[in-house]
């Protein structure tokens, strides 16, 4: 019998990682088993829902704009979203798609009051971002108005003061607001109680620490996360607000300084226990606690002072992800047995899972995998035989501060006799105040399976190491945090398996790093790949959009003090252009708001009276990133063909 011919194993491709885009915005609808999500559909990203028991999607909206944010009533009728900076209600069902705050102003974040009568959004319709509430639309009834008169909304929060999130009170009396309160623009982040109705505001935590976060329990108290001990630790506050009873311990984080959906604790519907992340070797646990042990201890006769306790009542969690990776909790489950998470690692896209409580699912529950957002000829080329483990690496910087990463290296790169030689690529994360998760990027994995080792380097002001070491580059931009890159590369051209040629390729905060490690270290690099990069920090601040400018300030102060225009002179690559020696690629979006186009543009006019080697693409529809798949195509080929033109010597074909 002849024997069938054998297919080969399939390459990783650019073709094919752009191919891979996952749904995102998981949202469990309330007291039923379905959840909603957003997902690519002809060209954008369309509204779905899908049923946890199993079946199809159901594809509820067909829109020529992206829509994002999806938020379900409290009865689970419908749908709040947003589409082109404007919030649209839609049935469950997909019927009566209805505009409810619309442009000029417009409005993100949509979410509704716990009766249903009312939505809050975020807007900067006043050049603040601040909260509005507005009617929603009342379910169909009746006989519509002849002449309906559109809700007019009402601005609850206050000027002067950015909110970056917010959680209505059970009751809908109240909401707890996150934002950086206070003329200074420090570290300090706060949550304050603004009542609704008469729109006064107190401020409960986070006047000296960062404070985020927080998820309200149905007896009136808070969970949030707070780092005051150094690292972030989940307390909770009682709902008379006289203790802060924390519920982690230890020098691990267990929630990040944005406090967004994935990372803030969440109570389970009983209010009897909790899920809550832990970060450790660029990995993201979720563990389950129990609040029981944490309640507020007896408080004895008398007033009770004006300071509240802080009390310590710590428990070890149950771990409940199957298997090490990047996890986000999306909610629980009403019964309180299962908790619906995201789960990805360096081979595996985000999906959802379905992860059994301990003590409370039944006996013999298994995690249960509700999507699959890999192509399987993506899967064959990420198998385990095809892709190198992880290493985690530890460098002392020049003034001895730790400096950890991940490294990956063809499986032929040993070190050992025998073994290739290779050039390696040092990636810097974006942010700053931010990480390199061991997250599905398989754009490093095609690196690796065409000849690079892949350093991801967590400079100092990264995320997961503590607050000293998040802070370690305040007034410090483009200067220590390069160091740490630069001692990171040396690093690594004295391994065994280095062939000494070092590349740095980075976006946002890391395409900054890039500019800064070429002027700083000119003659250590082979290529360097900047996306949407900074290039002058004191420019940036005065065009750059108000978030950006305030995380900037933050850790530079106002280019406009005296004392820092030194330290954002430094911090400015544009002015050392003539430093560089390497080939460089420079890729920005024309609508870029974060870190404007005049940052390419400076730093291609002083490559270009230095007669230094650069390439410059623009993208004409993109803002701060790539978007459209196209995009993500292009920048991904150009990205690598410059890597091994002016690395690997590759001749373009």
């Amino acid at each position: 019998m002849p024997t069938a011919p054998t297919t080969p194993s399939p390459n990783l491709t650019v073709e094919a990682i752009v191919a891979v885009d996952a749904p995102r915005e998981y949202r469990l609808r309330p007291r039923d088993r379905v959840v909603a999500y957003t997902a690519e559909a002809a060209g954008t990203r369309q509204l779905f829902t899908l049923s946890l028991r199993g079946g199809y999607p159901v594809q509820l909206t067909a829109s020529e704009k992206p829509v994002s944010d999806p938020q379900w009533s409290p009865d689970g009728r419908r749908l709040a979203f947003v589409r082109d900076e404007e919030i649209w209600v839609v049935e469950a069902d997909g019927s009566r798609l209805t505009l409810v705050v619309a442009k000029p102003g417009g409005g993100r974040e949509p979410r509704w009051s716990p009766d249903g009568h009312r939505l809050a959004f975020l807007s900067r319709r006043r050049g603040w971002t601040q909260i509005w509430l507005i009617d929603a639309p009342v379910p169909r009834r009746g006989r519509p108005a002849t002449e309906p008169k559109p809700p007019r909304p009402a601005v609850l929060t206050e000027t002067g003061v950015d909110v970056d999130g917010y959680q209505w009170a059970p009751d809908g009396t109240r909401i707890a607001v996150m934002a950086r309160r206070g003329p200074e623009v420090d570290e300090s982040s706060q949550i304050a109680l603004v009542d609704v109705a008469t729109k006064d505001v107190r401020v409960v935590a986070g006047k000296r620490s960062v404070d985020v976060g927080a998820r309200w329990l149905p007896d009136g108290s808070l969970l949030y996360v707070s780092d005051a001990d150094g690292w972030f630790q989940v307390v909770r506050l009682t709902a008379d607000g006289h203790d802060r009873i924390v519920l982690t311990a230890g020098e691990r984080e267990h929630g990040e300084p944005g406090g967004g959906d994935g990372s803030a604790p969440l109570p389970s519907p009983d209010g009897s226990r909790f899920v809550h992340i832990e970060v450790h070797d660029a990995l993201q646990d979720l563990l389950v606690g129990e609040l029981a042990t944490g309640a507020a201890p007896r408080r004895g006769r008398g007033r009770p002072p004006k300071t509240p306790r802080v009390v310590s009542a710590a428990v070890a969690g149950s771990r409940i992800n199957p298997w090490d990776g990047v996890w986000r909790s999306v909610g629980w489950l009403a019964d309180g047995a299962w908790v619906a998470a995201i789960g990805e690692r360096e081979t595996a896209p985000q999906d959802l899972w379905l992860l059994p409580v301990p003590g409370v699912a039944p006996d013999g529950s298994r995690p249960r995998q509700i999507t699959d957002s890999m192509p399987a000829v993506v899967r064959a080329a990420l198998s385990p035989a095809r892709v190198p483990a992880a290493e985690r690496v530890v460098v002392k910087a020049r003034d001895g501060l730790r400096i950890e990463g991940t490294l990956w290296r063809p499986l032929n790169a040993t070190g050992k006799r025998g073994g290739r030689k290779v050039p390696t690529v040092v990636i810097p994360h974006g942010g700053p105040t931010a990480q390199s998760f061991r997250a599905f990027s398989p754009f490093k994995q095609l690196l690796v399976a065409e000849g690079f080792a892949v350093f991801d380097v967590d400079f100092r002001g990264s995320t997961g190491y503590g607050r000293a070491f998040r802070v370690a580059n305040v007034n410090e931009w483009g200067h220590a945090d390069v160091h740490d890159l630069v001692d990171a590369a040396r690093w690594a051209t004295q391994q065994p398996w280095s062939d000494g040629r070092l590349a740095i390729h980075g976006s946002s905060y890391g395409g900054y790093l890039v500019l800064c490690a070429l002027v700083d270290e000119p003659s250590l690099w082979q290529a360097g790949v900047d996306q949407f990069g900074d290039s002058e920090i004191a420019e940036s601040y005065r065009h750059g959009d108000r978030p950006g400018r305030l995380d900037l300030q933050k850790m530079m102060g106002s280019p406009d003090d005296p004392a820092r225009i030194e330290g954002y002179r430094r911090g400015s690559p544009v002015y050392r252009a003539e430093r560089i020696e390497t080939p460089l690629l420079i890729l920005h979006g024309r609508k870029d708001k974060r870190v404007v186009p005049l940052m390419a543009e400076r730093m291609v006019e002083a490559l270009e009276i230095e007669s230094k080697r650069f390439e410059v693409h623009w993208y004409d529809e993109e803002g701060h990133g790539w978007e459209k798949r196209e995009n993500r195509r292009d920048a991904f080929e150009r990205a690598l063909a410059f890597l091994k033109a002016n690395v690997l010597d590759e001749v373009p074909e």
